[in-house]
């Protein structure tokens, strides 16, 4: 699947009319496409406001009177688009009488068709529909929006007030908001129709298990665990000590295949985190009152052979000792570097500093602090995540694993969104099982934007795993990397 921000889609559209296809066939494929995929026994509500969206539904009623559907449409707004009118007129001539005022709905259906907003909303809806959508929501109807839920903003996912579907009938292509922030929880299930818009501009790719078994298949027989290359994990501190979820994260770059894994930690807090550390080596580091600080003797021994190593878990606000690991792993070893947590803390707008570097980079904030990285608010963040996700990494030359109910991970060139997670994932730890999974793929060779894509799918099917076990409530991080074991065994075998 491919996804496409509302910008995108608008611009195809009218290249696809300027290249000859006159709107209302557009209209009336689109009317086909919906019709194909509602329910023509009982009683349908089609509801339309003033725009083309609202002439979808205008012509989708022209197909269902034409074959002999209980159908009514309701009007918001007397006044509608040239487009709309063409079919409200066909409508006419068909004596169809079944033209009301949304005032006049009872919403005492079977189905509604939501036709009231298109992809170019954006905000909170005024109250007039506010009440309207406030109806549709409280009646006992199916839900069927064209295109996209009213309500919903089609590039970012945010809903401030939004209809909630029990199907969309995405025109054309996915928007991206049905995936992103709220999208999930009000689009429902997602049916594309094909109605022969070229899209003109960048779409996104939807990662599924098609993209990430075949990084599982079965190794040769004669192998050893340096053919899978060595991961390295640096953190933990005595503010944020957390030894079983750091040896968490090295259990996962295992899981993920990783031959060889060392956790590098605290001198003072060598022993605490050893009673946990069964899998992985482990590598005592310079600290301060149990923080690590910059060593460069330290960072050559650990660094030995490493192919990939993942900075920031736990490390706690030790900024500035931080900041000079980070930047000295950076800009002298030629591997694979995940920053996460407190290393990206460590950096703030500064990130970019990382641009001229050695080492191939990949960022995973969460939408806080990818604002603290780039000096955007939260809500524009949220706004637009695959452009603020592009746009960092452009601006230091590195992967971005932004992450959310759909994550997205960009280059700056190309980007795809991961959108089967999970609410079992909104716990402590998870966060440190997704970056050793990331660790434990780069490490076997694969690349960042890659094992990004792939780390994020697999943790959530394993979150869904656990959760069958012990409900979206009480699904631990160790519970999912586990669980990890049973979706990779899928994919070998």
């Amino acid at each position: 699947m491919y996804v496409v921000s509302n910008k995108v889609m608008a611009e195809s559209d009218k290249a696809c009319i300027a290249g000859g296809v006159p709107s209302v066939e557009l209209m009336a494929r689109a009317a086909k496409g919906v019709f194909d995929n509602i329910d023509k026994i009982g009683r349908t509500y089609i509801i339309c406001d003033k725009g083309n969206n609202g002439g979808d539904g205008f012509a989708l009623a022209c197909l269902m009177a034409d074959a002999d559907c209980d159908v009514s449409l309701f009007y918001i707004s007397e006044k509608i688009s040239a487009d709309a009118q063409y079919y409200r007129e066909q409508l006419k001539e068909r004596g169809f009488s079944k033209i009301c005022p949304v005032s006049e709905c009872d919403y005492d259906c079977d189905q509604i068709v939501d036709c009231i907003f298109g992809t170019g909303f954006y905000g909170e809806p005024a109250k007039e529909y506010a009440d309207v959508i406030e109806k549709i929501n409280n009646s006992c109807a199916e839900v069927v929006a064209v295109d996209i839920p009213s309500g919903l903003d089609g590039t970012g996912g945010r809903a401030f007030n939004a209809v909630k579907a029990d199907k969309t009938v995405a025109i054309q292509a996915v928007k991206s908001g049905l995936l992103l922030g709220d999208g999930k929880d009000f689009c429902g299930e997602i049916v594309t129709v094909d109605i022969g818009i070229h899209i003109k501009g960048e779409t996104c790719a939807v990662i599924d298990e098609s993209f990430v078994a075949p990084l599982f298949g079965r190794r040769k027989q004669n192998c050893n665990k340096g053919s899978f290359g060595k991961s390295l994990i640096i953190g933990g501190s005595a503010e944020f000590p957390g030894a079983p979820k750091l040896a968490e994260a090295g259990r996962a770059a295992l899981r993920a295949g990783a031959g060889l894994n060392t956790l590098c930690v605290p001198y003072s807090l060598a022993a605490a985190y050893a009673a946990n550390v069964v899998e992985s080596t482990l590598f005592p580091m310079a600290d301060s009152d149990g923080k690590l600080v910059f060593d460069k003797g330290s960072l050559d021994s650990a660094m030995k052979g490493v192919t990939a190593v993942a900075v920031g878990p736990g490390m706690g606000g030790n900024r500035e000792e931080n900041k000079k690991i980070c930047k000295y792993i950076a800009e002298n070893f030629d591997c694979d570097c995940i920053l996460d947590a407190d290393a990206l803390n460590a950096f703030g707008q500064t990130i970019t500093e990382l641009k001229e570097k050695r080492a191939r980079l990949l960022l995973t904030p969460h939408p806080k602090e990818a604002s603290r990285l780039t000096g955007k608010s939260v809500d524009e963040i949220l706004a637009d995540p695959i452009t603020a996700a592009a746009e960092l990494a452009k601006s230091c030359d590195a992967v971005v694993l932004l992450k959310g109910a759909t994550t997205v991970v960009s280059d700056g060139k190309k980007s795809a969104l991961v959108a089967n997670g999970t609410p079992a994932l909104a716990k402590g730890g998870s966060g440190d099982v997704l970056t050793g999974t990331v660790c434990g793929l780069a490490a076997r060779g694969i690349s960042l934007f890659d094992s990004a894509c792939a780390a994020a799918y697999l943790c959530a099917e394993a979150a869904k795993v656990a959760e069958k076990e012990f409900g979206d409530f009480g699904v631990l991080a160790s519970d999912v990397c586990k669980a990890a074991k049973r979706i990779v065994d899928s994919y070998v075998n």
